[in-house]
Formats: C-alpha cells, sequence, structure tokens
C-alpha cells in the first residue's frame, strides 16, 4: 500500500497530523533506546513501531469513500474470528470436560476461543461501533443490527469486561449525541437499568467485575509504581522495554502477596507486562514518553468534539479504554490497531462530507 502510494501521481491530502504525533513519538523511542544503550538489543520493538509512519501516510493519501469500504472487510475480518472463537466454544462445552470450568476465569480461555479474549472482546465491540456507523447513514439496518446483536452476545458469554465498557461509553455518546435532554434522560435511565440488571444477576460477567479487585493486573500495577519511584527516571525513563520486563520479573519473584505458590510461578513463567500502554510508556519513555503518547489522543479527542464527529468518538474512546488494559504497543497487532484507529478520525460522520 505504502508503495502504491508513493507511486500514485493523483493523491487526496486529507492533511491529518496523526503521522507527526506518532512520528514524533516514534523517533523519541528510538533515540531515547539508542542513548540508554538498548538500540541493538531492542531493534525488532523499533521495527514493530514502523507502522506509525507508514498506515498515517497511506491513509492521509486515501479518499475517504475508499477508507469507508476498509469498514466492510474489517467487519468480515472480525466475524472470521468471531464464528472461529464460537467453533472454540462449541467444541469445549459439548465435545470435551467443559462443564467442569466455567469460562468467565477458567486459565485456559484463549484456547477455547482459538483467540485472546481481551482482542476478541475489543474486536467484538469495535465491530458494534462500525455497525453503528453504517445504521446511521441508513445503509444496511437490518445485517447492521444482527451482527451488532451477535458481537455483544459474544462478548456477554466470553464475560470481556473490556469490551461491556467501550460498549457502555460509545452507547452514551450516540445517546447524548442523538436524544434531545427529555428523551437522553429517559434512555439513559432505561439503558443503566438493564446495566444494573445484569450485574446483579448470577451471571459470569457479573463475577468477572467482582474479581477486578483479584485481577492479575493489580499485581502487574504494584510492580510498576514501585519500580518509576524507586528508579527515578522520571523525565526520560528508562529508554528500554526490556529493562521494564526485567524488573517486574524483579517484583513478581519478591512479591509475597500471592494467593499461592502456583499463582507466583504463573507469573514468573509468563512475566506479564504492564497491561496498561500509559504506565509502560511512563516506565520506558517517562513523562516525556507518556506526554507524546497522550498529545495525539487529547488533541483528537477535542477535535471530535468540535466537529461534532460521533463515529470519531467512538474509535477514540475505544482505544484510550484498550490502553488503560492493554500494553496494545507490545504486538504487532495493537500497534497495527493504534495506527489505525488514530488515523482515521479524520473520516467525516457522513459519507457525502
Amino acid at each position: 500500500m505504502f508503495l502504491s502510494i508513493i507511486f500514485n501521481k493523483k493523491k487526496a491530502i486529507n492533511n491529518n497530523n496523526v503521522l507527526y504525533y506518532l512520528l514524533a513519538f516514534f523517533l523519541f523511542t528510538l533515540v531515547n533506546g539508542f542513548l540508554n544503550n538498548s538500540f541493538l538489543v531492542e531493534k525488532s520493538n523499533y521495527i514493530k513501531l514502523l507502522p506509525f509512519i507508514f498506515i498515517p501516510f497511506c491513509l492521509d493519501n486515501i479518499e475517504n469513500k475508499i477508507k469507508l469500504k476498509g469498514f466492510v472487510f474489517l467487519i468480515i475480518g472480525i466475524i472470521i474470528i468471531q464464528l472461529n472463537s464460537v467453533y472454540g466454544i462449541i467444541n469445549y462445552y459439548y465435545f470435551t470436560e467443559g462443564k467442569k470450568y466455567a469460562l468467565k476465569n477458567y486459565s485456559k480461555i484463549n484456547e477455547i476461543l482459538n483467540y485472546e479474549r481481551p482482542y476478541l472482546g475489543f474486536f467484538s465491540a469495535l465491530s458494534i461501533v462500525i455497525c453503528f456507523y453504517y445504521y446511521s447513514i441508513n445503509k444496511n439496518k437490518i445485517l447492521s443490527t444482527i451482527i451488532s446483536f451477535f458481537s455483544l452476545l459474544l462478548i456477554i458469554v466470553i464475560s470481556a469486561r473490556l469490551a461491556i465498557v467501550i460498549v457502555f461509553f460509545t452507547s452514551l455518546i450516540v445517546i447524548s449525541k442523538k436524544l434531545n435532554k427529555k428523551n437522553f434522560i429517559k434512555t439513559l435511565i432505561i439503558f443503566l437499568g438493564i446495566i444494573f440488571l445484569i450485574f446483579m444477576s448470577n451471571s459470569s460477567l457479573n463475577d468477572r467485575f467482582s474479581q477486578i479487585s483479584k485481577d492479575a493486573r493489580v499485581v502487574t500495577w504494584k510492580g510498576a509504581n514501585k519500580l518509576f519511584f524507586k528508579n527515578s527516571n522520571y523525565i526520560f525513563g528508562s529508554g528500554s522495554e526490556q529493562k521494564t520486563r526485567d524488573n517486574l520479573l524483579e517484583h513478581y519473584k519478591n512479591y509475597e502477596e500471592f494467593g499461592s505458590e502456583a499463582e507466583k510461578n504463573r507469573f514468573i513463567n509468563k512475566n506479564y507486562n504492564t497491561h496498561n500502554q500509559y504506565i509502560n510508556e511512563l516506565l520506558r519513555g517517562g513523562i516525556i514518553g507518556l506526554m507524546l503518547l497522550l498529545i495525539p489522543q487529547v488533541i483528537l479527542l477535542y477535535s471530535s468534539f468540535k466537529k461534532n464527529n460521533i463515529l470519531e468518538l467512538m474509535f477514540l474512546v475505544s482505544i484510550f479504554s484498550f490502553c488503560l488494559v492493554e500494553n496494545i504497543l507490545d504486538r504487532q497487532v495493537g500497534v497495527y490497531l493504534y495506527a489505525l484507529l488514530l488515523s482515521l478520525t479524520n473520516i467525516p460522520y457522513k459519507v457525502n462530507e
């Protein structure tokens, strides 16, 4: 795609500044790593971030109508992932000894779903956002409703907390932007009532939220907090992703509040990352690195409110929420998602715009 844009004589420049923001973040990470003698050791991490340059450049030079067609293929890709996971769930419950363990907290949940639960939930929430877009412009309303319902049902079945949070906040955005004050209050009360009933019921989703205090992220975030104040690299951070992982590993080895020896060994063997992109950048790049990550998000959020662009707002809320519970830039698919969603924020809410 990048080469096709380079050699295309007719370019449709949209003047989106996302490229400059992501380029600044990429260059700072690169230089900071070089100055901290981690460039050669972690060159694969820097190569992984190259889409921060290629993706915004490509999307800046593609017409909005072409980008919107890309949503169709994204939805198809998500449905394929979802159907593969549904197959895994059916196989687990009906053709194995699946009834012994609930999906909500079974350690092999990702093997059953043939995908990682947080990413499956995020993609399912994203499909609901895109389906709303098509529904709002009066395109394929019935199909959009069916796909949204299927995605929401899957989110509930696999007890994806992040996805529920994204659906909740994006729904509030839609309600607040589409309804007048009187109808907004009525709809909000009904919506909150449904959420309340779900969490008051004896459901696996309710159990998942009630177990937040025991989540693995609590242990990781405690360690990250200690590392930040212990190492005193407040401005530029450690400059190294590997140093962060090594320091977290030491934290797991010395942590005394594990419920069992097996749990401690699990943390040590898997050596969990920070599971929060903002915390990760605070450790790796210090305050400057965190600011370079946050600035484009804040600017784009302000711009979306100013333009009253609901689609843009929902994309931003989705990616912000994901960054709060996952270190998405630790994976190539996360780098793609982050660069794509930020770059797509310049698409007008209506096609004819």
